[in-house]
């Protein structure tokens, strides 16, 4: 069934046709959307409200439901304070060509599209597809995918989509993906999350949350994704937490996630910490960092990170990809490494043709390199370019007895 939904129409009428369409999202909300419905808003309108989807459907993954605008141009969701679209223990739902509005990071109190998964028994819902969106204005996250099972277990969600999408001036982040966070067990909440083509930017950060806020691009929890051809930039620069900070595109308790032609740039902390370009944190495993372009980010270009508590950090890999100017603030690398030791510390990392170069900051020391920290094993760079300007620092913990050398061009002005 389609049903379409204009300004112009009565939530009086049938609603499944354009001639008698609805007028509000609150006849939307109050119809049991089914299995292969669709849900169309007119174009070039707005419309006040919060859609809501309840219900977990995991039977119908060929039949999947429907947002999107009919007519040329898009629809806008103006949300207000609360989430533009909140699907709860639904799997099977695509949203298409659709604006969502918030009142303002300060002002707003949720996510812009949001998607959590509460149910027990480890269920995971599948088939999430947002393509063609663009979110502003939300507290929390532009587009949320969220586990928070009942009984603490692995529920999430699997072959998550989201392309085309443009997601900014929101305020903990742009696109975040988390799951349950249990480094004493093996396991993960979610699966085959894609994230392809998306921009991502201004999304500043919460004052005074208590932990890192203002990331572009956030997997947690996830085996297997990709994050590719994206662009993320200016997030961040509220983040005041001390114990850690923003990235414009990063994973962390992670396994099998690729990270590929992305270009991620000026991002910032008001902290101490962070504010780089790219990150493989605390017990990320057998993942790719490939063929991306960072540059300008107050933190490291490339991060590698493992914190107190996490599970084993293990057999990465960092090669193909370009470094310009990072670590404007705080000292940081353009590859970067720091580590507790914690659960064996930084294990089997390679390291190979990559071109890091930097030059002098007015607030920081940036190095091109920077593997100081202790609490690494069997790293190895070969085949790199390290170029500085004569006055930021080549390699800080070139003696380090766990990191060898080989093969690397390093240049000087």
């Amino acid at each position: 069934m389609d049903y379409y939904i204009s300004l112009y129409g009565d939530d009086s009428n049938s609603g499944i046709s354009q001639k008698h369409p609805w007028q509000s999202i609150d006849r939307v909300n109050a119809t049991r959307i089914q299995p292969g419905d669709s849900v169309w808003f007119h174009a070039d309108q707005t419309f006040n409200g919060n859609l809501t989807l309840f219900g977990a459907n995991t039977d119908a993954l060929d039949e999947p439901i429907t947002f999107g605008s009919y007519g040329s141009g898009r629809a806008t969701i103006d949300a207000g304070t609360g989430a533009g679209f909140f699907a709860k223990n639904r799997g099977g739902v695509r949203i298409v060509d659709l604006n969502f509005v918030g009142a303002g990071a300060e002002q707003n109190t949720s996510s812009g599209i949001w998607f959590v998964n509460t149910l027990s028994k480890h269920k995971r819902l599948k088939h999430i597809h947002i393509d063609r969106v663009d979110v502003r204005g939300f507290k929390h996250a532009g587009i949320s995918i969220a586990s928070q099972p009942i009984d603490g277990g692995w529920s999430g969600f699997g072959d998550v989509k989201i392309t085309h999408a443009n997601v900014h001036n929101n305020g903990d982040a742009g696109i975040s993906c988390l799951g349950t966070w249990k480094p004493e067990e093996e396991g993960y909440s979610h699966t085959n999350i894609y994230v392809g083509k998306c921009r991502v930017y201004k999304n500043l950060g919460i004052s005074r949350k208590g932990s890192h806020s203002g990331n572009g691009i956030v997997l947690a929890q996830v085996d297997g994704a990709t994050i590719e051809y994206c662009e993320a930039f200016e997030n961040g620069k509220l983040n005041d937490y001390e114990g850690g900070g923003p990235v414009g595109i990063w994973t962390w308790d992670s396994n099998r996630v690729i990270i590929q032609f992305n270009e991620s740039h000026h991002n910032r902390t008001g902290s101490s910490k962070d504010g780089g370009g790219f990150d493989l944190d605390g017990g990320v495993r057998n993942s790719i960092v490939q063929y991306n372009y960072s540059h300008d980010n107050d933190g490291a270009g490339y991060l590698l990170a493992q914190f107190e508590g996490a599970k084993a950090f293990h057999n990465n890999v960092i090669r193909n990809n370009l470094s310009e100017n990072d670590g404007r603030k705080n000292s940081y690398g353009g590859i970067h490494f720091w580590s507790t030791g914690a659960n064996g510390g930084i294990r089997n990392t390679t390291i190979y043709q990559n071109t890091i170069s930097t030059s002098k900051s007015d607030v920081g020391n940036p190095a091109a390199i920077d593997c100081m920290s202790e609490g690494v094993h069997n790293i190895r760079f070969y085949n790199n370019t390290f170029k500085t300007d004569g006055k930021a620092v080549l390699i800080r913990g070139e003696d380090n007895p766990e990191v060898i050398f080989e093969g690397n061009i390093c240049l000087t002005a």
